[in-house]
């Protein structure tokens, strides 16, 4: 039995869109050649962070604390101790990233080894564009196998597979250094950065030829 004559495809379609949230990650990282001093740094610069985020004012920021880490680190000529903790600020007012991470720009001169990473924008996984995008990659993906029949002379047959190869959402990531400090800090911009979203689909029809 002859197998019927079948067209594949593959579409996709994109979209730039505003980011839902941001993430600004706070890390202190205190190094000395003893375990005790290196403590002690992290809890008082630590300390000066968790001051600065009850200083934020009232909006849905949310703080998710990381545990605290002390390890011995073999440098190559400097070996010594590193305490380190983290905390990450997750924001929903995009517009307003960089008032959540002035506070802590400016406290790069007091807090040693104070590193400031963000923002990183983020997409809500059940943003309304990644059901958009898909609906509009399956009728790209038909449309193509339509044009192919019809320039073989044929029409379009039933779908024998759909599948969905990927759905990639990509967050644009800012990254600074708290070396960047208070002073110059006004001078950057933290403009919510589009997130390029992508939905793409394999097709493959039944070809019915004259």
């Amino acid at each position: 039995m002859t197998q019927m004559p079948q067209v594949a495809v593959h579409a996709s379609a994109r979209r730039e869109v505003v980011p839902d949230s941001f993430e600004v990650v706070v890390r202190v990282a205190c190094r000395s050649s003893d375990a005790e001093a290196a403590m002690t740094a992290l809890t008082r610069g630590f300390a000066l962070v968790e001051e600065a985020i009850d200083a934020l004012p009232p909006s849905d920021v949310v703080a998710r604390r990381g545990a605290v880490s002390q390890r011995w680190i073999s440098w190559e000529r400097d070996p010594g101790w590193m305490a380190s903790r983290g905390v990450t600020l997750t924001g929903r007012d995009v517009e307003h990233a960089g008032e959540v991470i002035a506070p802590f720009a400016e406290l790069s001169g007091t807090v040693d080894g104070l590193e400031l990473d963000g923002p990183v924008w983020r997409l809500d996984p059940d943003h309304p564009v990644h059901g958009e995008l898909q609906a509009e990659a399956v009728h790209e993906a038909r449309a193509r196998a339509q044009r192919y029949a019809a320039a073989l002379g044929g029409t379009l047959g039933p779908l024998i597979e759909l599948a969905d190869p990927r759905l990639g959402r990509q967050a644009v990531q800012l990254s600074r250094d708290a070396g960047m400090g208070g002073a110059g800090f006004e001078t950057m911009d933290f403009t919510p950065e589009p997130i390029e979203v992508e939905a793409s689909v394999d097709g493959r029809w039944a070809l019915v030829l004259p």
